[in-house]
């Protein structure tokens, strides 16, 4: 049912991210590989991006720390931020700030140690790359430089994905804003069927394919016998809960591709696409007997609703649906003077269908 408005905001959502692949974790092998190309690039066992906690959670760009805890590595390596230039330190044991406030982490032997910033392009700081050996070293100048070189490509990947990141949220938030709108655009509120507007809009796109495809459509005009007593007697909330039943059970029968909408208080109309009037007769019928079997708490005592439809195909020489939904009103005028509880078709497609089709029920009644 209501197949014309566009996909839910979670199917756009999972549509965006599939798009642009931003946002899911296995997303960070890149990063990963070029801590891998610095550790060979430098000849060290260890590599690391120490970052703000605003970009730890998602970009990781690590070698060697297999086995130890992340936190603790941040945690140790966050300490670098301090230095706000290219640092390099051949042996640790003589600085006695790289040995403090080391009590309790997890991490590996490590002798030599070198450093430079990721800063966004406004020369904000972020974090810090390192590298690390398990000898005392002394880093040369063009091993600093080429670290130094790996630092500001590292700064360009974080500051890129990060940039990607707030693009798609911005994409989702939009994609949620537009359905959103387009829902308070097409749907009514309270039985969540198309809204009269809408109906219309996607009507007529129906009417204008059944003219260029020769196809067949059918439009049923449908209304809850004596609304207004319910509502009298059990007051308007039950009023509202007997329509978002109907709609509930008529979804439930009509086609995804069908389009029903609600066009004033209790009624409502239904548009079949590939159906003639034969069929959609049928489908009401089966849609009056649905409603009938459901049970409404009532102050009194439980109670059920009965509804009356009318069926009408369009006719070529018909400018708009309108017309059609017209010539199914009357038929459902005629289905309550009838008594009600009835489908039907209007005497225009009665009279229009080969004398050899089989005559439904609905039919009967109307000639």
């Amino acid at each position: 049912m209501i197949s014309y408005p566009p996909p839910k905001f979670e199917a756009q959502k999972s549509e965006i991210l599939q798009r642009y692949q931003i946002l899911c974790e296995d997303q960070s092998g890149s990063a990963l590989c070029l801590a891998d190309s610095i550790a060979m690039a430098l000849r060290v066992p260890y590599v690391i991006a120490a970052l703000n906690r605003r970009y730890r959670s998602w970009y990781h760009c690590d070698h060697g720390f297999s086995g130890h805890p992340s936190a603790d590595l941040q945690s140790y390596f966050a300490r670098m931020h301090l230095s706000q230039s290219r640092f390099d330190v051949s042996d640790i044991a003589e600085e006695s700030f790289f040995q403090s406030h080391t009590s309790g982490l997890d991490l590996p032997d490590m002798k030599a140690l070198a450093g430079v910033p990721l800063t966004d392009p406004n020369g904000k700081r972020f974090g810090t790359l390192c590298i690390a050996d398990t000898t005392v070293r002394q880093f040369t100048d063009a091993e600093l430089a080429l670290l130094s070189s790996f630092g500001q490509l590292v700064s360009n990947d974080i500051c890129m994905r990060s940039a990607a990141r707030y693009a798609v949220r911005d994409l989702v938030e939009l994609e949620h804003e537009k359905c959103d709108l387009f829902e308070l655009a097409t749907i009514d509120p309270l039985t969540k069927a198309l809204n009269r507007r809408a109906f219309m809009r996607f009507g007529e796109r129906e009417l204008n394919r059944f003219k260029r495809e020769n196809a067949k459509l059918s439009a049923l005009m449908l209304d809850i016998d004596h609304f207004k007593q319910v509502n009298d007697v059990h007051g308007h909330a039950v009023g509202d809960r007997v329509l978002t039943k109907m709609v509930s059970v008529v979804a439930s029968v009509v086609r995804e591709e069908d389009l029903v909408g609600r066009l004033g208080g209790e009624e409502f109309a239904i548009i079949l696409v590939d159906s003639d009037a034969d069929a959609a007769a049928r489908v009401g019928d089966r849609i009056r007997q649905a409603i009938k079997q459901v049970k409404f708490p009532g102050d009194g005592g439980p109670f059920n609703v009965t509804v009356s439809m009318g069926v009408a195909e369009p006719l070529y020489a018909e400018p708009s649906i309108n017309d059609v939904l017209e010539r199914a009103d009357a038929a459902l005028y005629q289905a309550k003077r009838s008594g009600r509880d009835r489908v039907i078709v209007a005497a225009e497609n009665v009279h229009a269908m080969p004398s050899d089709a089989p005559v439904s029920e609905a039919q009967r009644r109307a000639s």
